[in-house]
C-alpha cells in the first residue's frame, strides 16, 4: 500500500477554526478521497511512517501548522493505526501561480495546478526511522 499518495481539491480547514461542523466535513473529505484512492483490502499500517503535505493557494494561505491535525486524523484507522507512528512530517505551502514549472513535480500535482484552484498534496511513506 505505501507509498501511496493523492490529491484533495480544495482549502484545508484550520483546527483554529470556530466552524466544527466545517472542520468536521474537510475531515470527512480528505478521508474519503484518501479512500478512493487506496487499493481494495487495504488495512491500517502498524508500521512507522512519514507524511509530506504540500498545500497550494490562490491567495492569503492559512497558517500551516494549523492544517496538519484535521488531516492527519482524518487517516487514523484508515492508513495507519493511530497519528502516533508518525515519525516525520513535512508540511508546505506554495503559491500555485509560482509552480508553474511543472517538469519537476509528479504527475498527479501537475495536472491539479493545471486546474488552477487550491488543493493539497498528500504522500505517505514508510518511515526510515
Amino acid at each position: 500500500m505505501l507509498p501511496f499518495e493523492f490529491i484533495v481539491f480544495g482549502s484545508p480547514i484550520s483546527l483554529q477554526t470556530n466552524n466544527r461542523a466545517l472542520l468536521q466535513a474537510w475531515k470527512a473529505k480528505v478521508r474519503q478521497t484518501a479512500i478512493a484512492n487506496l487499493p481494495i483490502n487495504t488495512i491500517p499500517t502498524r508500521d512507522r511512517i512519514q507524511v509530506a503535505i504540500v498545500y497550494y493557494y490562490k491567495r492569503m494561505p492559512l497558517d500551516i501548522d494549523n492544517i496538519a491535525k484535521p488531516i492527519l486524523d482524518a487517516f487514523n484507522l484508515l492508513i495507519y493505526i493511530d497519528d502516533r507512528q508518525i515519525t516525520d512530517l513535512i508540511i508546505r505551502k506554495r503559491l500555485i501561480e509560482s509552480s508553474a514549472d511543472t517538469r519537476e513535480l509528479p504527475l498527479a500535482i501537475a495536472s491539479a495546478l493545471n486546474q488552477n484552484r487550491p488543493f493539497i498534496f498528500v504522500k505517505i511513506e514508510f518511515s526510515a526511522v
